[in-house]
């Protein structure tokens, strides 16, 4: 606070978190559907039975900003959800989320099989990688978190997507608990205390993702090779925009045999497709960001280590199942169609998709 003429006048360091409350009570019925569809297509596609559309359809959304990270209760009633290919190219979306339960049940299927989401547990979504699940009637929480805020924290980074988190274990009850407690005290939380409670919760999230992993899992990284696997990624990053960056620098970069930098990737895919995979994410966040709209497809894919654009477009199109142009196409077409109803809050949208450290 400070002073003003005798009187206390707020800072913005006191200004309450950002939140926003999406709702779609004050819409016509056989509006609300079509509405929350758009809206909530800025993480998932989302269909629902004729009754469930028709009946009142309900669904709410209730945002706060702490930070770089977001935190968010949805409520809403039983649907099918999707995130496609498509749709990752689409918003470019490069988080983590993670996610609880309060009421209701998500069901989806594994190469193990049919899975549900666990009692009083977690599940992670990577949300650069597809999915598809049902659900019932529900309440949950779900926490966003950029992947730069959070991947270089996990010993075991290319496992996390749909990995399910029992609520018997004591680090996963703190984070849930932590989750719970943050959007119940959001409202008396301010600004600058948000600021400091984004890196504290991206913390305890990834020591819950290190301590879960059993000790006797194939995937748990010791000490050592966490420090490989992490300077491995590191130097990709600084030098994946060079088109000759190749499985021979890395190993000397790191210090590992060409058979110990495949071994040390293999939760990845391989070397060559996490290589592949981290310049198709920077090439798509190019094309998604509005910075960088008027970046040609030549120079984004000199930009992102691909030597010619006919290489680039071919490889783009294999990983998404549409080309650059299509990606650019669609974003400004969206937002052009980008249906308002007065009272309406849509920041959410907004927020999620552009998510920064």
């Amino acid at each position: 606070m400070t002073k003003h003429h005798g009187a206390a006048v707020p800072t913005p360091d006191d200004d309450p978190v950002p939140h926003a409350v999406f709702r779609v009570d004050g819409v016509p019925t056989h509006e609300r559907f079509d509405l929350w569809r758009e809206s909530i297509a800025c993480v998932f596609e989302v269909e629902a039975n004729k009754t469930v559309r028709s009946n009142g359809f309900q669904a709410e959304i209730d945002a706060n900003m702490f930070g770089s990270v977001m935190l968010a209760r949805t409520q809403t009633l039983e649907q099918r959800w999707e995130r496609s290919p498509r749709l990752m190219a689409k918003d470019g979306m490069d988080h983590y989320m993670i996610q609880l339960y309060e009421k209701g049940d998500m069901l989806w299927e594994t190469d193990s099989g049919p899975m549900s989401f666990p009692k009083d547990g977690l599940v992670v979504f990577d949300l650069a990688q597809p999915m598809v699940s049902k659900t019932n009637n529900f309440a949950n929480i779900s926490l966003f978190i950029p992947r730069l805020m959070l991947e270089d924290q996990l010993k075991s980074a290319g496992d996390q997507h749909l990995r399910v988190l029992t609520g018997h274990e004591p680090m996963v009850q703190l984070l849930r608990d932590h989750m719970i407690s943050l959007k119940k005290l959001s409202s008396r939380i301010t600004a600058r205390q948000a600021v400091e409670i984004a890196p504290a919760t991206v913390g305890l999230a990834a020591a819950c993702l290190n301590a879960a992993i059993s000790p006797d899992s194939p995937h748990q990284a010791s000490g050592i090779v966490f420090a490989q696997i992490t300077k491995a990624r590191r130097f990709v990053e600084a030098n994946i925009i060079n088109p000759n960056l190749s499985v021979e620098a890395i190993c000397i970069e790191v210090g590992v045999s060409r058979s110990k930098l495949y071994e040390l990737f293999e939760s990845f895919g391989g070397i060559a497709k996490y290589v592949r995979e981290r310049r198709l994410r920077r090439a798509l966040l190019a094309l998604t960001d509005a910075t960088t709209c008027h970046h040609s497809i030549y120079d984004i894919a000199l930009a992102s280590g691909y030597t010619n654009d006919a290489a680039f477009v071919r490889a783009f199109r294999r990983r998404y199942g549409l080309t650059p142009k299509d990606v650019r196409r669609m974003g400004a077409t969206g937002a052009a169609a980008r249906v308002e109803h007065t009272g309406v809050d849509r920041r959410h949208e907004d927020w999620v998709r552009h998510l920064a450290i």
